[in-house]
């Protein structure tokens, strides 16, 4: 288990992975929540992992987590910004029906979990190092 590396990479390409296929409502509790976790598994040389949502706490958790609010990312400023729609007051409970409702909103919760992804890399290897600890 050397390749500590490796197992980063792997760990970023399934979160990838699982933020292009996640459901609006999986997006939605990850805004709300956090809550990303992951199973890995080493067979010789090949790395399996798995992205889980729920689960104990731990490094991947906060990733995405904006508490409902509604963050600004470059790629939806300027032209798009008129096709947003005004959301719900941040506590309303529509909020949540306008969200899975608002393919943009989804497509801009995607960007923003992608983007921590790969700037958060600390993140991946404070969960990898906390998954080796645990394997020793």
């Amino acid at each position: 288990m050397d390749n500590k590396q490796a197992i980063i990479e792997s760990l970023a390409r399934a979160l990838e992975s699982w933020v292009r296929h996640a459901s609006a409502a999986q997006l939605w509790q990850v805004q709300q929540q956090g809550g990303l976790g992951a199973s890995i598994a080493v067979e010789e040389d090949v790395v399996h992992v798995r992205i889980e949502l729920g689960g104990p706490r731990n490094p991947l958790s906060e990733l995405g987590r904006t508490d409902g609010r509604l963050p600004v990312t470059e790629a939806f400023l300027g032209n798009g910004a008129a096709a947003w729609g005004a959301p719900p007051p941040h506590g309303d409970p529509a909020r949540e029906a306008w969200f899975l409702s608002n393919e943009l909103a989804q497509e801009h919760a995607r960007q923003y979990l992608l983007a921590e992804v790969r700037e958060r890399r600390e993140v991946l290897l404070r969960f990898v190092e906390g998954w080796l600890d645990d394997k020793i």
